[in-house]
């Protein structure tokens, strides 16, 4: 073997070896290198302590006068961070819809306070605003009272009261009632828009229109003007009212059986308020009418009033039927 082979593999381990040693070096170094640009970048960071001891001279060397290795190192990953904040997406703020806003409850209308009829009455014709009511005790009864009420205020009062007297053979139900009967029938109705009489005028005061019987005027009996004022000069089948003086100085149509109201043949007709009948004519009692005195009945032409709409009820305040609550 020649010697020169030998000494050749040498070199070469030992030119390894130094290479091996330079890499180690390097590594070591660049460890350093790293370790000083984290310190520096630390110390930069958070302010320097206030202290008397001053700094040894590497470290204050170190600081002050950072390497350009270390500098660009440092510069490199402050924009590294830079970048990917500013690439980073910011999250976008959730959209919260606000309710809608809800209208104002409307405020509920109190219902109005009813109206409390007089006498337990049931109802009242549309739009009345006065009643005239006679009542009795019961069916068959002949004498009663007759009351004016009117609406004031929202409330019923009275404001006439007068005792009244009946047919001879009392108060009846005016769906059962005939003609002849001599029975005052029970009921609500539309009475006569005016109030008559046999003289010129009526009394001062009197607040319904006023109509004068004369010869030509007769309460029909006749089919085609069946319970109706009627003038004629001619005769007519019914009551010739200017005859009859003492009841029927004043008067007025209780409206039973008789236009704008239901009308039914044979159960009668000239159903009236009227003044009494003399004393000594069945005691006062009437054929079907309703009575009172002529005081009364004048307090009565000054009481109804046409503005009102009056309407005229007949009735018993007992129970059942012909009660003045079944109107």
């Amino acid at each position: 073997m020649s010697e020169k082979k030998p000494v050749q593999m040498r070199r070469t381990a030992d030119a390894a070896a130094t290479r091996k040693r330079a890499v180690t070096l390097a590594s070591a170094v660049g460890a350093v290198a790293l370790t000083i640009a984290v310190v520096a970048v630390l110390v930069g960071t958070f302010p320097r302590p206030n202290t008397s001891t001053p700094a040894s001279s590497s470290t204050h060397a170190l600081v002050s006068s950072p390497s350009k290795a270390v500098v660009a190192s440092a510069t490199a990953a402050a924009t590294s961070t830079a970048t990917a904040t500013a690439s980073t997406p910011k999250p976008v703020a959730a959209v919260v819809k606000k309710p809608k806003k809800q209208p104002a409850k409307k405020p509920v209308a109190k219902a109005p306070t009813p109206v409390v009829l007089p006498l337990g009455m049931a109802r009242v014709l549309p739009g009345s605003k006065q009643l005239i009511v006679a009542t009795g005790p019961k069916l068959g009864s002949t004498h009663g009272t007759v009351r004016i009420f009117n609406l004031t205020g929202g409330a019923w009062k009275q404001v006439l009261s007068a005792p009244a007297r009946f047919g001879t053979h009392g108060l009846i139900d005016g769906t059962k009632r005939k003609q002849g009967s001599r029975t005052t029938p029970t009921g609500i109705w539309w009475p006569g828009t005016w109030v008559w009489g046999w003289h010129k005028s009526a009394p001062t005061g009197t607040l319904m229109p006023y109509r004068q019987t004369t010869q030509n005027v007769w309460w029909s009996d006749e089919p085609k003007s069946y319970n109706q004022w009627v003038v004629s000069s001619g005769h007519v089948n019914g009551e010739h009212l200017v005859d009859v003086r003492t009841q029927y100085e004043y008067a007025l149509s209780s409206g039973y059986n008789a236009p704008p109201n239901q009308v039914v043949r044979g159960r009668g007709t000239a159903i009236f308020m009227h003044v009494f009948d003399p004393p000594d004519y069945n005691n006062g009692l009437s054929a079907g009418c309703v009575a009172i005195s002529r005081a009364d009945m004048i307090r009565v032409f000054r009481t109804m009033n046409p503005a009102f709409k009056p309407c005229f009820a007949v009735g018993t305040e007992a129970a059942g039927s012909g009660s003045i609550a079944s109107y």
